[in-house]
């Protein structure tokens, strides 16, 4: 709902009168939160999630998981942005980061490959099945 409301502190002089300013209020009902925090709240659910164990922090799919939540955000933010070049290029180390994860799993283990590359939906090719 947007209401209108007139206050005389935000008036303006112009060409010697004073001009009251409209502005609109806001209810809570339409505030939402900035993407940023929404981003990190998808990374903390999805680190959960792949957790191998409780003090988890170093295993290929907590780590995978929270690249891929990262790579969804920042590739929304470069089709946005195709201008911001720091962000192509920090996608692009997150996306070689996350490559080079994904051959070290599947190199080790290639069942829990498979199923991560699932639940995650990430395009593998045939030559890695």
């Amino acid at each position: 709902m947007n209401a209108f409301v007139t206050s005389p502190l935000l008036s303006k002089k112009n060409n010697g009168r004073i001009q009251n300013q409209k502005f609109s209020v806001t209810t809570k009902a339409q505030l939402q939160a900035p993407q940023p925090y929404i981003n990190s709240k998808r990374i903390k659910e999805v680190r959960e999630k792949y957790r191998v164990h409780e003090k988890d922090t170093g295993s290929p799919e907590y780590q995978i998981a929270a690249l891929t939540v990262r790579i969804e955000y920042m590739t929304a933010h470069v089709k946005k942005n195709p201008k911001d070049y720091a962000s192509t290029r920090g996608l692009i180390a997150m996306v070689s980061a996350r490559k080079k994860l994904l051959s070290y799993l599947r190199s080790q283990n290639k069942d829990r490959f498979l199923k991560l590359c699932v639940n995650l939906k990430i395009r593998i090719q045939k030559s890695q099945l």
